[in-house]
């Protein structure tokens, strides 16, 4: 899957496989000091799937489940929690 799309590859991994679940918060890779948006699919047993960062072992990940749909789409694929016109509803509304 492509490099620096997280929110689309996540997305079209829960597309291809319905049983994950897509999620969206901050994610620390293995080694780096500083967390980054991202987004990833997790199992039905919360086990993270994030097919880019597969060989970085030991990443940690804080985000909240969104439910199907709410994940991204084309043409731009950006994450929910990182766009103002999905945002604010979401906080205002609630899931």
């Amino acid at each position: 899957m492509p490099e620096r799309q997280c929110f689309a590859n996540a997305a079209a991994t829960g597309r291809e496989h319905p049983h994950l679940a897509y999620a969206e918060g901050l994610a620390v890779a293995a080694g780096s000091p500083a967390p980054t948006v991202r987004a990833w699919s997790t199992d039905p047993d919360g086990r993270v799937i994030d097919p880019i960062w597969l060989e970085r072992g030991g990443s940690a990940y804080l985000g909240i489940l969104l439910p199907a749909g709410l994940r991204p789409r084309g043409p731009r694929d950006w994450g929910v929690l990182e766009v103002p016109g999905s945002l604010f509803p979401l906080l205002r509304n609630g899931l």
